[in-house]
């Protein structure tokens, strides 16, 4: 079986490359790892998606792709709903045409953070902004296309490479030695290669429909900042502030905690706890 990792340039999709290669290659049955980027697949072009499955054989897909600017969605709406609505379909289009896998990535931003408990599954939606707005239109299109499809909601999503809030606090706090970080929005911090794993799991395992997927536990961006620059030993300040003393062209949800409730249900709930994951992340570099 050969295998697309759309969005495979980023840090999801590199993650996820680096663990077909090293810890899972029977996974493919001897075919071969497509992990793409833009330049070398938009998936935005429904012709050029449907032409490289059929052309390649590509038997199972991973989408890592997404525009995740959350800012700069609200102003460029169209944009982000090209990558995360169209362009995930398109996705699907081509595995319902090869009869074949779809493992989509989406986000806890689908919900507007007024729940005061974690968030399951058979919550409605009502995201505030155009990112989520964006997810939640590529969720509804891929599932429509390819109800076998399996789409894995994470959240707060980190690397050990890339644009992400551990790797901006890393930078800012070695910078300045100091920095201003949201303590009243609650989340779950989730490593990258926790969810490549569960990626595998959802394709092996041939789940459909929609799975929340993150680590476990919860806490605000600020004690996220303090247990970042402590594992690294930096030494620097971390000042909590509310989301009106720090405003942003986005609106994000106060509580975007998820319940990985139908993943547990099935017992294929293998993620760690955020802080036991994050050491994790610092002991790999």
């Amino acid at each position: 079986m050969n295998i697309l990792i759309a969005g495979g340039g980023g840090q999801l999709g590199r993650e996820l490359e680096r663990l077909l290669e090293e810890k899972e290659p029977s996974f493919c049955g001897g075919g071969g790892v497509f992990a793409l980027g833009r330049r070398e697949l938009d998936i935005c072009d429904r012709a050029a998606v449907l032409s490289f499955c059929r052309e390649n054989k590509i038997g199972a897909v991973f989408n890592c792709a997404a525009y995740t600017d959350v800012n700069a969605a609200e102003s460029q709406e169209e944009a982000a709903y090209a990558v995360n609505a169209l362009g995930a379909e398109n996705l699907a289009l081509a595995m319902e045409e090869a009869r074949g896998i779809l493992v989509h990535v989406s986000t806890d931003y689908v919900f507007d953070g007024k729940k005061t408990s974690p968030y399951t599954e058979s919550d409605p939606c009502a995201p505030l902004g155009a990112y989520g707005r964006t997810k939640l239109a590529g969720e509804r299109l891929v599932l429509s296309a390819l109800p076998s499809a399996a789409v894995l909601r994470t959240a707060w999503l980190y690397g050990r490479e890339g644009k992400n809030f551990v790797n901006t606090v890393l930078r800012v706090a070695g910078e300045k030695g100091e920095m201003r970080v949201v303590s009243d929005q609650f989340g779950t911090p989730t490593f990258t290669q926790d969810l490549a794993r569960h990626m595998l799991t959802a394709a092996r395992e041939g789940l459909s429909g929609i799975f929340h997927a993150t680590c476990k536990g919860s806490c605000s961006w600020f004690d996220l900042a303090c247990e970042t620059v402590r594992l690294a030993g930096l030494k620097a300040r971390i000042l909590p502030c509310t989301t009106e003393e720090y405003p942003t062209p986005a609106a994000r949800p106060k509580n975007s905690v998820l319940e990985n409730a139908r993943l547990s249900a099935l017992g294929l709930d293998a993620f760690r706890p955020w802080e036991e994951a994050l050491r994790a992340r610092f002991s790999l570099l």
